[in-house]
């Protein structure tokens, strides 16, 4: 499976790809703007998208507005991954088509992360190969 890791924090992202690709044995793509994300996206082609919503220049949620314009991820798992994961930032996440909000900065959060992946990984599994 893959997943396109964008996080303006280096550490943070690289951290997370390291989890991802150690844990869950995935393909990962780290990018550390939203605008870089836009610009291979689609060639990379994710089947997850993990965004940090507050980044300088194109926000996450600015970036997942502009990269689910492209058909060939409109119907990808989108997961933001945020420090600020109150009300507000879950309904607009909500509207712009997030599938999960995901609080950063603790291991709940990571669990929650792993566990996700592993659940779109089975459901596109199941539904490429049914029973």
């Amino acid at each position: 499976m893959k997943v396109l890791i964008v996080d303006d924090n280096r550490d943070a992202a690289e951290s997370l790809a390291a989890l991802v690709r150690v844990v869950l044995d995935y393909d990962v793509c780290v990018q550390y703007s939203g605008a870089s994300a836009i610009a291979m996206a689609g060639e990379y082609r994710p089947d997850v998208v993990i965004l940090d919503v507050n980044m300088p220049g194109l926000d996450g949620l600015q970036t997942a507005r502009i990269l689910k314009t492209d058909r060939r991820l409109e119907q990808k798992t989108f997961i933001a991954h945020t420090a600020e994961d109150g009300v507000f930032v879950r309904k607009v996440a909500s509207r712009i088509g997030f599938h999960q909000v995901v609080a950063k900065g603790n291991t709940n959060g990571v669990s929650e992360l792993i566990d996700l992946l592993s659940d779109v990984e089975r459901s596109t599994h199941n539904h490429k190969h049914p029973r």
